[in-house]
């Protein structure tokens, strides 16, 4: 059982829900625990922001595939059978990310640590960024002040007009995910892009983070302990707990009309996108192109239901 303590930002500023919608800005700290298809949701997609990894005011929004080694020479990133860097050899290389804003940022890994059980195929690195005084964690430091370590994954999430926290595939670019953020926690789940888990990836993101309208606007509260599992059976469903909704890479794709749901924590009514796909048997089966179920525990019905008193 992996246990972590991290600080997220609830919803960015440009992430504001519709005009009959709250939204949900705030800090706050997290213990939890992610161990056979219980995970702790959370609303952070990479980083400490929607778009990626907070670096000084602005965000990264991928990693270039090549970078150079202590000694100069190139590096690149690894088959597509695998993650994106594995190993001890890509200690004190050099990487270049992009900003949102179209700057480049310089990282640096500085140490490496295999993985263990059914993960043991990731690689997790502490990463630093350049700045004008020096280096900085990327993934900013636990409560012993060690660095947070960084998963990488092929692809990369941006904003788009429509959809804030978008998933685009690419053969250029790769994301650092830190651990105990969405995009770590539902690759540590088991949803690997190299293993043809894409769809389970992009569709646990949605729900980790509660967004249910697939445009990125997050409608949960950070802390709720969650039962997923999914239709190729890398996660079982171990809880006899009670379902909240069917998930697909573009959101929710129904709500369970009989019991709670986390948005609303939220907000004080049905988000409009969710009103017209409210059914009875939702959370039953996989059919209909549903990706993942989750169950919400029952603390969490609890405190939804003292919420709406």
């Amino acid at each position: 059982m992996n246990h972590y303590v991290l600080s997220v930002i609830l919803v960015c500023g440009a992430c504001a829900p519709a005009d009959d919608d709250l939204d949900g800005l705030g800090q706050l700290r997290q213990a939890g625990t992610s161990v056979n298809g219980l995970s702790v949701n959370g609303t952070s997609v990479n980083g400490m922001s929607v778009n990626g990894m907070s670096v000084n005011g602005v965000s990264l929004t991928g990693v270039a595939m090549n970078g150079t080694t202590a000694a100069g020479s190139s590096i690149s990133v690894g088959p597509a059978s695998g993650p994106p860097l594995a190993g001890k050899h890509v200690v004190s290389s050099t990487w270049i990310a992009t900003a949102d804003n179209g700057a480049q940022v310089k990282l640096r890994i500085d140490g490496a640590t295999a993985g263990t059980g059914p993960n043991a195929d990731l690689w997790f690195y502490a990463v630093s960024y350049q700045t004008a005084t020096g280096w900085s964690p990327l993934c900013g430091v636990d409560a012993s002040g060690a660095p947070v370590l960084a998963l990488t994954v092929a692809g990369t999430w941006n904003a788009t007009a429509n959809d804030l926290a978008s998933y685009s595939p690419s053969a250029t670019q790769f994301t650092l995910a830190c651990r105990g953020k969405t995009v770590a926690k539902c690759v540590e789940l088991g949803y690997k892009p190299y293993k043809g888990r894409t769809s389970q990836l992009t569709s646990c993101v949605r729900l980790l983070r509660g967004d249910f309208c697939g445009t990125g606007v997050s409608y949960t509260v950070d802390g709720n302990l969650l039962n997923v599992y999914d239709n190729i059976g890398v996660q079982a469903d171990t809880q006899a707990w009670a379902p909240e909704a069917e998930w697909t890479p573009s959101g929710a794709r129904c709500i369970n009309a009989h019991n709670a749901a986390r948005y609303d924590l939220v907000v004080s009514r049905d988000p409009r996108c969710v009103r017209h796909i409210k059914t009875t048997s939702c959370g039953t089966t996989f059919a209909n192109s549903a990706v993942l179920i989750d169950e919400l525990s029952p603390s969490v019905v609890t405190a939804i239901e003292s919420a709406n008193d």
